[in-house]
């Protein structure tokens, strides 16, 4: 069957390098780490701020203060995101997570800087390491992007799958896995997948960059009420769809298949009609159906170029 299935508009999700609130003291040694702490945050020297950051981790094994340490080392790896010297990044970012390993900011820069070199075999290799040192959604994720970019959906499929274990509202991921699911034609994951991500994409700050992600996640809903023939159900969520992302042929082709089933027929002719006029995958199926319905209703087909020329204005295109 033909469909068409959105890939998230960017590969790495960076996340944002909050600096912590320093914490009570909750260790014996919270005294002497505090006091390293302080002179990191009193440095002004880029480079040496990074080195007695490194030096914390390496030196302590776990503090109360590690996302205030965090904040300031990824503060001072921003020079090799502005350059662009991503080696540098990638080297420094992994030199952090040897010795914290689910640090979010760190797993975010590596990621991003693997992902620009083009070496997601690295990735993989970093991520795995990581992952069996300290299992967490972080390392997870980092396996499950290098998979993607090597295109083994198989692998990235899997790693997704891991990353929703550890963290069962990572939007991204449930996306994902709204298209893997729905790929293997495992309708009713893809719509359980859709409906968290909804909730997840939802809370955008910028609601026009997730429109083409909530319309695909509405027709995952919408697809698998149609393949389960729950009918209103299906036309409530493809039409969703059509307002949110008004050119995705697929979209239509559904649409008219459930208007025609409800006797709808001016409204199938017109949503066959848009799928054509969009030319995508979906386009010949589409066309078949909309010339079938025109002979059943007219007799012949003589008015179909008119009616996909009135559909292509009704699209702008």
């Amino acid at each position: 069957m033909a469909m068409r299935l959105i890939i998230t508009a960017s590969l790495v999700v960076l996340l944002s390098l909050a600096f912590g609130q320093v914490m009570a003291q909750d260790s014996d040694t919270y005294a002497e780490e505090y006091d390293a702490f302080t002179k990191i945050e009193a440095e002004t020297s880029a480079a040496n701020k990074k080195a007695m950051a490194l030096d914390f981790v390496k030196q302590f094994k776990k503090s109360q203060l590690d996302p205030n340490v965090s904040y300031y080392y990824a503060q001072a790896l921003q020079a090799y995101r502005t350059a662009g010297q991503w080696t540098n990044l990638a080297n420094e970012a992994s030199s952090y997570l040897n010795y914290r390993p689910t640090d979010k900011n760190m797993v975010a820069l590596a990621t991003e800087a693997y992902q620009k070199l083009n070496q997601p075999s690295q990735m993989v290799e970093l991520g795995s390491r990581l992952y069996r040192q300290a299992p967490s959604a972080g390392t997870a994720y980092l396996v499950a992007k290098a998979y993607q970019s090597l295109g083994d959906d198989v692998n990235f499929s899997k790693w997704a799958a891991t990353t929703l274990r550890h963290d069962p509202n990572n939007t991204e991921m449930l996306v994902e896995g709204v298209r893997a699911a729905w790929a293997r034609n495992d309708f009713t994951t893809a719509s359980k997948n859709a409906q968290k991500a909804l909730s997840g994409l939802a809370k955008a700050k910028d609601p026009e960059s997730v429109k083409q992600a909530q319309a695909f996640c509405y027709r995952a809903i919408g697809e698998e009420a149609w393949v389960n023939q729950r009918l209103s159900e299906a036309e409530e969520n493809f039409e969703k769809a059509a307002e949110l992302d008004l050119k995705n042929d697929f979209t239509y082709l559904r649409l008219g298949d459930i208007y025609w089933r409800d006797k709808k027929l001016d409204g199938s002719i017109n949503a066959f009609a848009k799928a054509v006029a969009l030319g995508g995958s979906s386009a010949r199926e589409a066309r078949n159906h909309l010339y079938t319905l025109l002979r059943q209703r007219y007799g012949n087909t003589g008015n179909a170029i008119t009616i996909i020329n009135a559909a292509k204005a009704e699209l702008g295109i």
